[in-house]
């Protein structure tokens, strides 16, 4: 199961947006939902997120959304950035070689 980190889904929106219309981005992200599910976030996750050791908190939400949902990897492009993540990340070429 594929899981994002709830803070991504307001990001996807804005990138989405302008070639969409608003409401388009809106439809685009309720079809994500029917292979990605939102990981879950609250209070314990940000201040679990704000005790990690990576410079981003950025990217130290999507740690703690990762543990969130049990996730056994974070994608990313920027691997280098998550060295000392407790949820290993990997580039999605990578992710999809290992899943065959």
């Amino acid at each position: 199961m594929a899981f994002v980190a709830w803070h991504t889904v307001a990001n996807f929106f804005y990138l989405v947006r302008p070639a969409r219309g608003a409401r388009g981005a809106r439809d685009f992200l309720v079809d994500l939902t029917a292979f990605a599910s939102v990981a879950p976030a609250d209070t314990e996750a940000l201040r679990y997120a704000a005790s990690l050791d990576l410079p981003d908190l950025e990217d130290a939400m999507q740690v703690a959304a990762a543990r969130a949902c049990g996730a056994q990897y974070i994608a990313t492009r920027n691997v280098k950035d998550f060295r000392t993540s407790p949820v290993p990340a990997r580039t999605p070429a990578e992710l999809l070689e290992e899943l065959g």
